[in-house]
């Protein structure tokens, strides 16, 4: 073998090991979406959803892959009663361990919407 030859293929080998061993990105695990109501934003290894329902109620959730194919599971679900004056907060997780869920319900701590001008003015001091 020439010479030129074997320095030709001693270039070629090095270059197709470097392409291989070369890392690459990781695929995203979903697609970017950002309209009005709905969000879902993709980083290395998670995503984001971010949902805006038309009565105000909000979900936003996280999912990450914590192992290959194994994902933790993080959320929450708000939605008001404003004719009741009441709220509803439901935080949730889950995963490899399991699903656990925990809620609050009650008095929303959020003013009314379009308080009369004396309203405002009395509250003012």
């Amino acid at each position: 073998m020439s010479a030129t030859l074997f320095s030709s293929l001693l270039v070629i080998l090095v270059f197709l090991n470097g392409a291989i061993a070369a890392p690459r990105p990781a695929p995203l695990l979903v697609p970017r979406i950002d309209s009005k109501d709905f969000q879902l934003e993709p980083e290395d290894n998670k995503y984001t959803l971010r949902i805006y329902y038309p009565d105000r109620t909000t979900r936003e959730e996280t999912v990450e892959e914590i192992a290959p194919r194994v994902f933790q599971v993080r959320g929450s679900l708000s939605q008001t009663f404003p004719d009741q004056g009441l709220g509803l907060e439901v935080l949730y997780e889950a995963g490899p361990n399991g699903y656990v869920a925990k809620y609050k319900y009650g008095t929303t701590t959020t003013p009314p919407l379009g308080l009369p001008p004396n309203v405002l003015k009395s509250t003012a001091g």
